[in-house]
């Protein structure tokens, strides 16, 4: 190759007998390759021929004005064509041979657009893109909770062309932390989206208020300690993943590419009592553990909300005792979780704390019933798709190539913690049960943003809600799949 694919570059090639040739190393967006031909003198009835290994056959004859050039184009069919020259003109031929690329490109530069939902990247370890420009190349990078990269495959065989969606795939048991996906094309421009499908459901044991009341026993505290000890080591595992995803490109490293996330506490009841007053009374209930754990020393920021008896578990008539309806959800996640069913909408939530500098060095034991509860996960993912951790089971092109297994749905919705509860509307609350995907399902949609926990960077900010685009440049890291 005798020029760079970054600029289509006019090359001097021969020079003969009073006339001369040069060729563009590039094609055109349109995909036309260009010879000129050159002159010290007028020429008349000069014979181009030019033969290509993609079968392009050029037949021309033209006329030459002195110090003038005169162009020869054709459509070039293959990506990379070595061609044969001959020119001839009155007595005096010349002949040679050169090579043109005719770059991957075209469409409208732009962000990637998400397709799959939040169930297609958590529970099939697929994702799905839309792209408006044309892609020479696409890349799939996939981190742990740990911050290592557990995937990382760019495929470059296969042409996708503007408005054209393209699949990726891979197969882990690693609980999966941050999914990065890079589109190029041949002319050094790339754009990258980011999603984050990443949250906590915390399971607990579930705390006994007093009839009417909202302060957390001594008796009932290591509930709230127990939840407490999972919420930060789960922030702990959370900033040492985003320090590892920055160690790998430390020269673009900023704090606001770093993911925040926030805690979320929904307090229910059952139906019996008054709904006005079960709902304050929920609310005061998600309020009290969410300052229990600001006063320990939780750094995150804290949000609560209250349901009352709206959003049941258990769908009852009113004034039922029914323990599973008393209960409250922890969910630690990058966004806010989409209301519907038993998550209030995004007006409900009061914020308790902001975010804060950490303070606490030495984290509390976690519970073995938690630590039984991950692995439990873990063998389910594994069950699922027949691999240990970092497998990519999947081509990219969205066929299916086996690599998932027949066994496990993913899930696992076995309560943490023994249940408790003393009967009446406002009394004590039953088990909260947890889902290896994160918050559960509501009305048929993920607890969390179903188009796959997106993440964004606003300028000047930290990581909020919304869609990671617009970054570009190509990423370093890649393990490049190329044609045999």
């Amino acid at each position: 190759m005798l020029s760079s694919l970054s600029a289509p570059l006019l090359a001097l090639f021969m020079s003969l007998g009073g006339f001369n040739w040069s060729y563009a190393s590039q094609t055109d967006t349109k995909g036309n390759a260009t010879v000129e031909v050159t002159a010290d003198e007028n020429l008349n009835g000069v014979k181009v021929k030019i033969k290509g290994s993609d079968g392009t056959e050029v037949d021309k004859t033209i006329n030459i004005k002195a110090g003038k050039s005169t162009k020869v184009s054709w459509t070039q069919k293959g990506k990379q064509v070595e061609y044969e020259i001959r020119i001839e003109a009155s007595e005096s031929f010349t002949s040679g041979n050169f090579e043109v690329i005719r770059p991957v490109a075209g469409g409208t530069q732009g962000a990637l657009a998400l397709q799959s939902s939040r169930e297609d990247i958590v529970d099939e370890q697929k994702i799905r893109y839309k792209t408006p420009f044309t892609l020479s190349s696409h890349e799939l990078q996939v981190f742990n909770t740990d911050g290592d990269m557990i995937v990382d495959e760019t495929v470059t065989d296969k042409v996708v062309n503007a408005g054209e969606s393209f699949e990726m795939r891979w197969r882990t048991a690693d609980e999966v932390f941050m999914i990065k996906v890079t589109g190029s094309d041949d002319t050094g421009y790339s754009a990258t989206d980011s999603r984050v499908p990443w949250s906590v459901h915390i399971p607990h044991t579930e705390v006994n208020f007093d009839s009417g009341k909202y302060n957390i026993k001594p008796d009932e505290e290591w509930k709230v300690a127990e939840a407490f000890a999972v919420l930060v080591h789960e922030l702990d595992h959370l900033e040492k993943a985003n320090k590892a995803i920055d160690d790998l490109d430390p020269a673009n490293k900023t704090s606001a590419d770093d993911i925040t996330v926030q805690l979320y506490i929904v307090g229910y009841t059952d139906t019996v009592g008054n709904a006005a007053d079960n709902k304050k009374l929920s609310e005061n209930r998600a309020k009290s553990i969410a300052q229990y754990f600001v006063d320990k020393g939780a750094w995150c920021e804290i949000h609560y909300a209250g349901m009352g008896e709206s959003g049941l578990a258990v769908n009852t008539g009113d004034s039922v005792d029914e323990v599973r309806n008393r209960r409250a959800l922890y969910i630690l996640s990058p966004e806010t979780p989409a209301g519907g069913g038993q998550v209030p909408g995004g007006g409900a939530w009061k914020r308790l704390a902001e975010a804060r500098p950490r303070m606490m060095q030495k984290l509390p034991p976690l519970p073995d019933t938690y630590v039984k509860y991950k692995e439990e996960q873990r063998l389910a993912r594994e069950a699922k798709f027949g691999v240990g951790s970092g497998k990519i089971g999947g081509d990219g092109d969205g066929d299916d190539d086996g690599g998932s297994g027949s066994s496990g749905d993913g899930d696992d919705n076995d309560s943490w913690g023994g249940s408790s509860g003393d009967g009446g509307g406002d009394s004590g609350s039953s088990n909260a049960s947890s889902s290896s995907g994160g918050p559960p399902a509501v009305d048929g949609e993920p607890g969390a943003n179903k188009q796959g926990c997106a993440v964004e960077r606003p300028a000047g900010g930290a990581a909020g809600l919304g869609l990671l685009a617009g970054l570009f440049g190509l990423l370093g890291l890649r393990r490049r799949r190329s044609a045999q």
